[in-house]
């Protein structure tokens, strides 16, 4: 099978999702190509005060909706590190924006993998053969994936995470800073994987784990 990606190349102007420290980070990934610029920021309505100070316009998800109707030269991106992403993203799909992945070009990506829509890939990461990634996941800076390994939706990996192989992240799990996962292990939907956590043993949807070995700190409501 045959993958067709589309990439950040073909675009002349990309608006992101968000507009905090993370974005910032995502603009810059967008800048190391050289050619492209961000057009703007999209937060959500209640998001009154922006927190970066930026060159670029932040538009509230109403007046974006209304400045900028999706046409075919208009492209996003997701910038939010949150998994609670995923409500502004759907109004997003919903009035139908095209979405696209980023790939930094200091990232080593097998051309065995199955991608979705909407991810963004940062600099110095890994990604084996036969990896799936579904979408609107944030696979942030020097982060590995082992074969075999699936991301649900909108799953976040902070720096320095590391999936062994045959491993399953839940959709909307978020993994802190330099956690690891030994192989054959599934991660619930919803569950919070603390800093530095050692994933051992199968975790549960809406559980926040942490320590070496990884266990259960409390459970999560939402």
């Amino acid at each position: 099978m045959v993958i067709l990606f589309l990439t950040i190349k073909q675009l002349d102007k990309v608006y992101l999702i968000g507009c905090g420290r993370n974005a910032a980070e995502v603009n810059q990934y967008i800048n190391d190509h050289g050619k492209y610029a961000v057009g703007g920021y999209i937060v959500d309505d209640n998001y009154i005060t922006a927190t970066e100070k930026t060159d670029q316009p932040i538009f509230s998800l109403t007046n974006f909706l209304i400045a900028t109707p999706p046409q075919a030269s208009i492209y996003l991106l997701n910038a939010i590190g949150d998994p609670k992403r995923q409500d502004i993203i759907e109004k997003l799909t919903a009035a139908g924006y095209q979405f696209i992945n980023l790939v930094h070009t200091h990232s080593y990506i097998s051309n065995a993998l199955t991608i979705g829509i909407g991810n963004c890939i940062a600099p110095f990461s890994v990604v084996n053969f036969n990896v799936t990634i579904g979408n609107h996941c944030i696979i942030n800076t020097s982060c590995s994936i082992s074969h075999d390994s699936v991301l649900e939706d909108y799953v976040t990996l902070s720096p320095g995470v590391k999936i062994a192989g045959n491993v399953r992240i839940g959709k909307g799990v978020f993994m802190g800073i330099a956690a690891a996962v030994i192989p054959n292990i599934t991660i619930g939907e919803g569950a919070y994987i603390a800093a530095g956590a050692c994933v051992t043993k199968d975790v549960a949807p809406y559980t926040l784990v942490g320590g070496v070995p990884a266990k259960l700190i409390k459970k999560l409501s939402f």
